[in-house]
C-alpha cells in the first residue's frame, strides 16, 4: 500500500477519534500518571479507537501507543500513537491540543498526520508528498517554510512549561513561549509561524508531526550535538536526546544560544 492510500485510510480514523475527545471535553477529570502527566478516559477511548482502526487496515504491522504500549507484529512499520497531546491544556478546557498518528519504518518517520479538533485542522505530510494543512482559516494550503520570510515575523522559540528550569536562552534574539502542546509547537514551525521549537520527548509525541516538517523543509536537530535517531526516544534511554526543531533560516541561531543552567 502507497503511502498516499494510507493517508486516505487516517483522514477519516482521526476525524472519528476527535468526536470521541469533543464529546468529553469541558466535562471530564484527569488522573496523575507515574510520570507526572496526566491521563484521561478520553485518552485511553481515542487511543483504543485509533488502535481497532489501524488493526483493521494493518493487521500486520506494529503499533505503539502513548497510554497502552506495545502491539507487535513481524513487520518493519511502527504505528505511533498520541491520544491526546496537550492533556493539560485539554482538561484546562483550552483548545491546543490534538491527536497525532505518525509511521515510522526503520529508524524514519514517513508519515504524519495531526487534527486539532477544537481549531478544526487537519495536517498530514508523507514522504515525497508534500506537507498541507486543511481548515476553515487556512483552507487547503501546501507548507513550505524554506522561503517564508522571517523578516516579516516575530522570531518566536516554543519551549515546554518546564523549560526554564533546567535551560537558558539570554542570547535568544526572540521571544519564548509555550503552548501547552508538543505538536501545536511543531506545526507552528511547519507553518513558518515560529522559528523553532525546543523539546525533550518520547516518540509518539512527534512521530505524527515530523514528517509534516521535513517535508515543509524543516530541521531537526540535538542540543547534544548527536545524530538524530527517532528511535532513541523511548523511556528506556536514560539519555534522552534533547530536539531542536527549526526553520533553517533560524537554525544555527537556536543552536548556538541555548544553554543548559549548571547544577
Amino acid at each position: 500500500m502507497d503511502l498516499q492510500e494510507r493517508l486516505d485510510i487516517l483522514k477519516p480514523l482521526i476525524k472519528r477519534a476527535s468526536k470521541i475527545a469533543l464529546a468529553k471535553f469541558g466535562h471530564i477529570c484527569g488522573q496523575n500518571k507515574a510520570d507526572g502527566t496526566f491521563v484521561t478516559q478520553a485518552d485511553q477511548e481515542v487511543e483504543a479507537c485509533l488502535i481497532q482502526g489501524l488493526q483493521k487496515h494493518f493487521p500486520e504491522e506494529n503499533i505503539v501507543g502513548e497510554e497502552t504500549g506495545w502491539h507487535q507484529a513481524a513487520s518493519d512499520y511502527i504505528w505511533s500513537i498520541d491520544p491526546i497531546d496537550g492533556t493539560s491544556a485539554y482538561l484546562c478546557r483550552l483548545p491546543t491540543w490534538g491527536i497525532s498518528i505518525g509511521l515510522i519504518k526503520g529508524n524514519e518517520p514517513i508519515l504524519g498526520m495531526v487534527y486539532l479538533p477544537v481549531l478544526n485542522e487537519l495536517y498530514w505530510g508523507a514522504r515525497g508528498l508534500g506537507a498541507y494543512v486543511e481548515s476553515p482559516l487556512f483552507g487547503l494550503q501546501k507548507l513550505d517554510i524554506r522561503h517564508v520570510d522571517l523578516s516579516q515575523k516575530e522570531h518566536l522559540l516554543l519551549v515546554p512549561s518546564t523549560f526554564h528550569h533546567k535551560y537558558a536562552a539570554n542570547k535568544y534574539h526572540g521571544k519564548v513561549r509555550s503552548l501547552g502542546s508538543t505538536v501545536i509547537h511543531a506545526l507552528t514551525v511547519a507553518r513558518g509561524d515560529a522559528s523553532g521549537a525546543f523539546m525533550r520527548i518520547y516518540h509518539w509525541d512527534v512521530a505524527g508531526v515530523l514528517p509534516i516538517l521535513f517535508e515543509a523543509g524543516g530541521c531537526v536537530d540535538t542540543l547534544e550535538g548527536t545524530p538524530f535517531n527517532i528511535r532513541d526516544l523511548t523511556k528506556d534511554n536514560p539519555k534522552l536526546p534533547t530536539l531542536i526543531l527549526s526553520n533553517p533560516q533560524d537554525r544555527e541561531a537556536l543552536l548556538t544560544k541555548l544553554v543548559p543552567l549548571r547544577d
